[in-house]
């Protein structure tokens, strides 16, 4: 399969340019501005992913999931029953999709992830806090909740891939990572998570959920970050509302990859997927 492949290639949605940008997955560069074009059909897509031989691309405002060729031919669409969707992950066989609204169909109460087959034929759905985003680790599902204090303490909490809720990853008790986005996992076996709010920056947790590392804008990162990847070349390429850019960890140096600063136009830049090609 497809995805058995090292990833080539990294997805970022920009929800300002409705498009897809394609970067290399090794330093970060932009390969392709418009790798997918969705003027006229996104709203505010957020999350492109890699489903078998597809790309599967979550419309938060569109309440649509995307359907692409992985040379972003458009295939069709998954509408009606989703509501204010933000992340994906897609394993064995099943795409769990985070659903956080009750309207046009969808599951009563709306704070639910929805699942899919590969096929796009729906398998039922489990409730969860209020999640943006889903994240693959250790053989269960990590899903965060940006629900506040005791509604949700925006935590990140582990549920098996049936939807049972396993208990805590990470509690942050308001004195941690506040709306967290993107997780994703590091080469060294830990986990990074995009912290939006203040205090913002790109949080660092070991296997167990104890926090290692925070990098901040002190070391060159900026706050309101929504997405984040580890690169082939060990820098942290993260994305937020004035685009995209490469920082290492170690010296805080970046990159401005795809920003305000080199456009004409400022870009919402979103979650960051790897795509692998033959």
């Amino acid at each position: 399969m497809c995805q058995s492949l090292a990833p080539r290639f990294l997805m970022v949605p920009d929800s300002v340019g409705d498009r897809v940008l394609l970067l290399n997955a090794e330093d970060g560069s932009l390969v392709d501005d418009k790798f997918i074009d969705g003027s006229g059909l996104f709203s505010t897509p957020l999350n492109a992913i890699q489903v078998e031989n597809q790309i599967w691309v979550s419309d938060q405002v569109a309440d649509s999931i995307f359907r692409y060729s992985l040379n972003g031919e458009l295939i069709g669409a998954i509408a009606g029953g989703l509501d204010n969707i933000r992340g994906m992950e897609y394993v064995n066989g099943v795409v769990y999709v985070s659903n956080a609204g009750g309207e046009n169909g969808a599951p009563e109460g709306g704070k639910v992830v929805i699942k899919f087959d590969a096929e796009g034929n729906h398998l039922g759905f489990f409730e969860v806090g209020k999640a943006f985003d889903i994240l693959f680790f250790d053989g269960e599902l990590l899903i965060n909740d940006t629900r506040r204090g005791d509604e949700g303490g925006e935590n990140i909490d582990r549920y098996d891939l049936d939807g049972h809720l396993l208990g805590s990853f990470h509690v942050s008790g308001g004195a941690g990572i506040d709306f967290p986005q993107q997780m994703a996992r590091r080469a060294n076996g830990n986990v990074l998570v995009a912290g939006f709010s203040d205090p913002g920056g790109i949080y660092e947790y070991d296997a167990e959920g104890n926090q290692v590392g925070l990098y901040d804008i002190a070391e060159g990162f900026a706050k309101r970050v929504r997405g984040v990847h580890e690169l082939s070349n060990g820098n942290i390429l993260w994305t937020g509302g004035d685009g995209i850019i490469s920082t290492n960890p170690n010296t805080g140096e970046s990159t401005e990859v795809y920003t305000v600063n080199t456009l004409d136009f400022r870009p919402a830049a979103r979650y960051i997927e790897p795509l692998s090609v033959a």
